[in-house]
């Protein structure tokens, strides 16, 4: 059974890391520490991870371990590491949100370097440890069905790091470029406080500035850095919510566009397989008007926040389509939950609602009842499937 749509959020008091993330999550969710040992040890046999009991001042949580495969490098090139992600034994979800998490430091990268996406060369992110972070940061995200996200100002800090391009100033430059938009505070504490991978985590959540709505306290974790800091603790608190009323509110990535000079039957299978990707909620199709008075299909998709951009991708190669719009919307959802109703011979798999009033209401899925017979066997299935 998978997790409750959870609300994730972020306070990072020392900064952010790859392991400091995964630190905190597994220190609030302990049950992934298994599944996340096994996709660890998946990647190399000579990889493994743990968790240890970290303290500093005063506060307590764990700090990620890593044994790494010796003297042997990683992956150096962009499409190397995606292929390594594209071939790792886990669920396209989690594979999907692992390659977002790249293509973002890799976009960056490009950008700083000035470079095609295709011939990016990672220096500082480049090795085992960056590919173990990405891959179970994304694989907890996932797991805790984490579908919004908030975080506090993020620390500046000052100062250089070494590179292999020679001294940078910090916050480093591809850490920078992540992380646009971003809230930041000076708390005069020096130091890399955000890396790189730690930027394309947190650029991934999309976070806004504070919890939706009415929320319950689900659990917290503190993930420790190796660093150690005069004065404050170096870690990274990490906070999970649940929805506490009768209807959630959350946000969903929304790509519109229109197609005037695509066959019917063409189009038809595009959206099908559009529909089939990773992060898409819904595909919708409805007849519009364009220029010239031509008649055309508007599509409109929703998406996990995470995915538009790779969604996106999607849309331009499954439809004719040279142009869309993408964007967030806030929406409000009722809590649901799945079910399985016995009736007769019959399994049916159901959605039960909760209604503001406290009322529910149940629907059955469509693809079991059809097995049922004809319309008035369906309709009696139905009636005894949604009996609340």
């Amino acid at each position: 059974m998978s997790e409750p749509v959870s609300h994730l959020h972020l306070d990072a008091l020392g900064g952010i890391a790859g392991d400091m993330f995964i630190a905190a999550a597994l220190d609030a969710a302990p049950f992934l520490l298994d599944e996340a040992q096994h996709l660890a040890s998946a990647i190399s046999p000579d990889i493994s991870i743990g968790l240890e009991d970290a303290k500093d001042h005063g506060l307590t949580g764990k700090r990620l371990t890593l044994t790494l495969p010796g003297q042997k490098r990683g992956p150096r090139h962009y499409p190397d590491y995606q292929a390594l992600y594209l071939g790792a034994p886990t669920d396209a979800a989690v594979i999907d949100r692992a390659c977002d998490i790249l293509r973002r430091l890799a976009v960056a990268e490009a950008k700083i370097h000035g470079v095609a996406l295709d011939q990016v060369h990672f220096h500082e992110i480049s090795d085992w440890d960056s590919i173990v972070d990405i891959l179970l940061s994304a694989l907890i995200i996932e797991r805790l069905n984490v579908r919004s996200a908030s975080a506090g100002a993020l620390p500046l800090g000052s100062g250089t790091v070494r590179t292999e391009h020679g001294p940078l100033p910090v916050p480093a430059p591809a850490t920078l470029e992540i992380l646009k938009g971003a809230r930041f505070h000076d708390d005069s504490v020096s130091g890399e406080r955000i890396t790189p991978t730690g930027a394309a985590i947190f650029s991934h959540l999309c976070p806004t500035e504070s919890p939706p709505g009415q929320v319950t306290l689900k659990a917290i974790g503190y993930g420790f850095g190796t660093k150690t800091f005069e004065k404050m603790a170096n870690t990274l608190r990490l906070s999970l919510y649940l929805p506490a009323g009768p209807a959630v509110r959350d946000t969903v990535g929304a790509i519109v566009f229109h197609v005037d000079d695509q066959t019917p039957e063409d189009l038809a299978i595009g959206l099908t397989n559009i529909r089939a990707q990773p992060g898409v909620l819904d595909v919708q199709q409805m007849p519009s008007f364009g220029k010239k008075n031509r008649m055309a299909s508007r599509i409109e998709v929703l998406c996990d926040p995470a995915t538009v951009e790779t969604v996106a991708r999607y849309c331009f190669l499954e439809t004719t389509t040279i142009g869309l719009r993408y964007g967030m919307e806030s929406r409000i959802i009722l809590p649901r939950e799945t079910g399985l109703a016995v009736a007769d011979d019959a399994n049916v798999c159901t959605k039960r609602s909760t209604r503001p009033d406290g009322s529910t209401s149940t629907k059955s899925e469509m693809d079991d009842v059809a097995r049922a017979g004809n319309e008035r066997e369906r309709q009696a299935l139905r009636r005894r499937t949604e009996k609340d």
